[in-house]
C-alpha cells in the first residue's frame, strides 16, 4: 500500500486511502443488520474497483478483461449443467481424470474449462493433476438456489444477449412491447411462446428456476422500507371476511410470510396467487403449506380479471419488470378494477436512479432479455396513471433503489 502510495497520481492514492479507512472501519463480528452489511461491503467493493479501472487504463487490457469475465461465465454454467461441481468432495480433491470419467467428459476438455476457473478463484488446482473445491464453488452443489441464480442469468442472459442483434435486426430497434417475440424465447427458436412457455417446459429446469427466485428474493429486504402495521390495525376495523393481504405473483410466499409474521397480519385472511405451475408446486409441499399458516391458494392468471374483490391490499413484488410498459397497465388496470376505493396496491421495485448503477443497469439488460424494464419514478407515474392508479408515493432505501410504491384506485 505504501509503495502505491508513492509513486501513484493523486486520485489514485486517495482512492487507495479511502479503500483503506473503510477496510479499517469494516468488522464483520458488529451488530450491523445484513442490510447493512451488505451495503457496507458492497461500499468497500466499488472503491476496489474503481482502483482497478484506473490501473486498467489501456482498451486492450479491458477487452481482456471481457474475454475473462465471458469465459468464466461460460465454464460455471457448463460445470454446472454437467453436474461436475457435484462430483468434487466438498473437502479434499479430486484428479482431473476421475472427475472426466465420473460425468463422462473427454480429460482435455474438462482441464481446460477447469482451468479457466482456477485462474478466476472458482476452483483450486491442488496439484498438476488434482482440483478441489473453494467457497465460491461451493455455491453449484446441493442444490443451492445462489447457484440456480448463477445458471438462470446465463440461460436467460448471456444466450439472449448473443442474440440481440438478430432480434433487433427482425423487429427494429425498439423495446419488446408484449407477452411473445422477446429476446429469450427469439434466442430459443420459439418466438411464438411466451417466456414462461419455453422456461418451464423441463421439469428440472422448472425446479431450478423456482429455486433461483426464491434467492433473488432473498436478497431483496422485504421489510424496513415501508410500515405494513397499518393492516393489522385494518384486520380489526373493518368486515372479519374482508381479504387483507392479495400477494400478486407471490412466487413461494416468502414476502408475505414475513411481512404477516412481522406485523401480526393473520395469514387466514390472506391470499396467495401465482401461475398454476407455482401454485402447485406449493400445494404439494407440506413443509410450504405448513409455512404459509392458513393462506389460500389461488392460481391466476394476472393479466385477466383480478379474482378478490376489495382486498385492503394487493401485493406485488418483482413481478412487473419481467414486462413492457403496456402489459403492466393491462396487469395493474386488471388489480384496479377489483379493488375498493380504500383499497391499496403496493408495489415493491427497484426506483431506478438517472443514471443506475451497474448493478442496476445490468438487473435491467437482463429484464429486456424476457421483454420487460426496471424503471424511473417518472416511468412509473405514467403506468399507474394510464392504469388508473392515483395518490402515488414512493417509499425507498437510502441505501439502494429498491422501494414500495403505494397507490390508490384513481377515482
Amino acid at each position: 500500500m505504501g509503495e502505491i502510495a508513492a509513486e501513484a497520481p493523486l486520485g489514485l492514492r486517495k482512492l487507495a486511502q479511502d479503500l483503506l479507512n473503510d477496510v479499517d472501519t469494516y468488522d464483520p463480528a458488529s451488530d450491523l443488520s445484513p442490510r447493512n452489511e451488505r451495503d457496507f461491503k458492497s461500499g468497500i467493493i466499488q472503491r476496489a474497483q474503481a482502483i482497478i479501472d484506473r490501473l486498467e487504463d489501456t482498451p486492450r487490457e479491458r477487452a481482456m478483461n471481457d474475454c475473462i469475465k465471458v469465459g468464466e461465465m461460460t465454464a460455471k454454467q457448463l460445470f454446472n449443467a454437467w453436474g461436475v461441481f457435484q462430483k468434487i468432495p466438498v473437502d479434499g480433491s479430486i484428479s482431473y481424470k476421475e472427475l472426466a470419467s465420473s460425468v463422462g467428459c473427454e480429460l482435455q476438455l474438462l482441464v481446460r474449462l477447469a482451468w479457466m476457473l482456477n485462474s478466476t478463484g472458482i476452483l483450486k488446482q491442488v496439484s498438476e493433476d488434482a482440483v478441489a473445491h473453494t467457497e465460491k464453488s461451493k455455491m453449484f452443489i446441493n442444490d443451492n438456489p445462489d447457484g440456480d441464480l448463477t445458471r438462470i442469468v446465463f440461460v436467460h442472459g448471456m444466450v439472449s444477449y448473443a442474440q440481440f442483434e438478430k432480434y433487433f435486426d427482425a423487429y427494429g430497434l425498439q423495446e419488446p412491447r408484449g407477452r411473445t417475440h422477446v429476446p429469450y424465447t427469439f434466442a430459443y427458436g420459439q418466438p411464438e411462446k411466451n417466456v414462461w412457455e419455453v422456461s418451464l417446459q423441463n421439469p428440472e429446469d422448472k425446479r431450478i428456476f423456482l429455486r433461483s427466485m426464491k434467492a433473488m428474493g432473498l436478497l431483496l429486504p422485504v421489510c424496513g422500507v415501508y410500515d405494513f402495521s397499518w393492516i393489522s390495525d385494518a384486520a380489526h376495523s373493518g368486515p372479519a371476511d374482508r381479504p387483507l393481504f392479495v400477494d400478486v405473483g407471490g412466487g413461494s410466499g416468502h414476502a408475505m410470510s414475513v411481512i404477516c409474521d412481522n406485523y401480526g397480519i393473520p395469514s387466514n385472511r390472506c391470499v396467495l396467487q401465482d401461475l398454476d405451475t407455482v401454485i402447485g408446486e406449493i400445494a404439494e409441499s407440506q413443509d410450504s403449506i405448513a409455512s404459509l399458516g392458513g393462506t389460500k391458494l389461488m392460481a391466476i392468471d394476472f393479466h385477466k380479471e383480478q379474482p378478490v374483490k376489495g382486498a385492503v391490499v394487493y401485493y406485488i413484488r418483482y413481478c412487473l419488470h419481467n414486462y413492457s410498459d403496456d402489459l403492466v397497465v393491462e396487469i395493474l388496470a386488471c388489480i384496479a378494477s377489483s379493488m375498493a376505493q380504500d383499497s391499496r396496491v403496493l408495489i415493491a421495485e427497484q426506483i431506478t436512479p438517472n443514471p443506475p448503477s451497474a448493478h442496476t443497469a445490468a438487473i435491467d439488460l437482463l429484464m429486456l432479455s424476457v421483454g420487460g424494464k426496471e424503471r424511473s419514478r417518472e416511468v412509473w407515474k405514467d403506468v399507474l396513471a394510464r392504469a388508473g392508479l392515483g395518490r402515488v408515493k414512493f417509499w425507498t432505501s437510502p441505501s439502494n433503489p429498491h422501494g414500495i410504491i403505494e397507490c390508490f384506485k384513481r377515482t
